[in-house]
């Protein structure tokens, strides 16, 4: 490779790449904890876990089915006759989806 080498390729990658970020991904434990505190609501849980944010959501009847919980950026999940519990690793559009309908079903109740 002639010219300005790797270290242009590189440079260049990172900046076309950047708009990545927007569908969620690499973030950390408690970069999740933030992000996903703003968009719930009292009556859902949060605690950092190590492999992201634990939620657990109380109530019978979620808007959920099995397969909600095996998406990219959930682990974990366990969906019952008592709640929700899953492990959200990523925060990207299905992340939020997710939780926007928790949200909405909750305060419709």
């Amino acid at each position: 490779m002639t010219g300005r080498g790797l270290d242009h390729l590189i440079e260049q990658n990172q900046t076309e790449l950047g708009f990545l970020s927007a569908y969620g991904g690499g973030e950390t434990p408690e970069e999740l904890m933030k992000l996903i505190s703003e968009a719930i609501i009292s009556d859902m849980d949060l605690t950092v876990h190590e492999e992201g944010v634990l939620l657990e959501v109380s109530g019978e009847n979620l808007p959920l089915v099995p397969s909600d919980l095996k998406r990219r950026g959930f682990v974990h999940g366990n969906l019952s006759k008592q709640g929700v519990k899953v492990v959200i690793t990523d925060f990207g559009p299905e992340q939020k989806r997710f939780i926007e309908r928790l949200v909405e079903f909750i305060q419709n109740e």
